[in-house]
């Protein structure tokens, strides 16, 4: 059976196409190689985007992207081809199903630069990555992640999921950053993630220099944003106090997720 597995395994170039059963057999082979611990459906995996199973995660964002933005495979190769060695993947897995659920892409620093500075320092914002960094109080980019996407499958999404996964995966993220010792972080997000982000789970993500919403991959409506990491828990916890008891219940165990990182098994790290 493994040897069929491996035949599977994704080629040493990033690919963002992959059949859903090659996905599910790549799952089930990661499974087996390393165990997750723990109970509960969902676990965690952090591959470096060198790894071929960084694969599994590239086609859960193409498959995302493509429902919401139009972005093709070719679409994808061209905005993250330059960062793919730089990129560290957070791939959400039904344990029970085994299969992918969702996947978080950061993006770490080097001679490139991050992905979401190089962006905005083009048109039509014409912003410099020294301008964000004096502006926003970042010492080194190296103590810096761009959020670079995050895409969760249709089945594991929305309301009637309690937007479970896709919290997770920022609890998932926020922790291994503040791990790290990484404080700061960028990203470019669709203006709709933004909002729920801001004003439902009160994390506090600024515009970056206080720019407008802008076009981008797709997406007419997106901002370019910063959060300073350590004052996430703080700003939702304040948020959470002033809400009515009923709306706090509800709210509770998704900002929990984010925050405190509640119910969320330790994430399996993969060479």
């Amino acid at each position: 059976m493994l040897e069929v597995l491996k035949s599977s395994r994704p080629s040493a170039r990033p690919s963002y196409v992959q059949p859903p059963r090659v996905s599910e057999e790549l799952v089930r082979q990661l499974l087996q190689e390393r165990p997750i611990t723990g109970e509960g459906r969902f676990g965690f995996y952090q591959i470096p985007g060198a790894n071929p199973y960084s694969d599994i995660a590239r086609a859960v964002e193409c498959n995302v992207f493509h429902h919401f933005f139009g972005n093709t495979a070719a679409v994808m190769h061209e905005a993250y081809g330059a960062y793919e060695e730089t990129s560290l993947f957070f791939l959400a897995v039904d344990r029970i199903a085994q299969r992918p659920a969702g996947a978080f892409r950061v993006i770490k620093n080097s001679p490139r630069g991050l992905k979401s500075l190089n962006d905005i320092a083009q048109h039509p914002l014409y912003i410099s990555a020294s301008e964000v960094m004096a502006y926003h109080n970042i010492p080194s980019l190296d103590q810096c992640w761009d959020f670079g996407t995050v895409a969760v499958l249709k089945d594991y999404r929305g309301q009637h999921q309690d937007h479970q996964v896709v919290t997770m995966l920022y609890g998932a993220v926020i922790r291994a950053a503040l791990s790290a010792g990484v404080h700061h972080a960028v990203l470019v997000m669709d203006h709709h993630g933004y909002t729920q982000l801001t004003q439902t789970m009160a994390i506090p993500l600024v515009p970056i220099l206080d720019t407008e919403p802008f076009e981008y991959l797709g997406s007419a409506k997106s901002r370019a944003a910063y959060v300073y990491l350590p004052n996430v828990r703080p700003s939702a916890e304040t948020h959470l106090s002033h809400l009515d008891d009923t709306t706090r219940r509800s709210l509770r165990p998704s900002v929990a997720r984010v925050i405190y990182a509640e119910g969320i098994p330790d994430v399996v790290p993969v060479p």
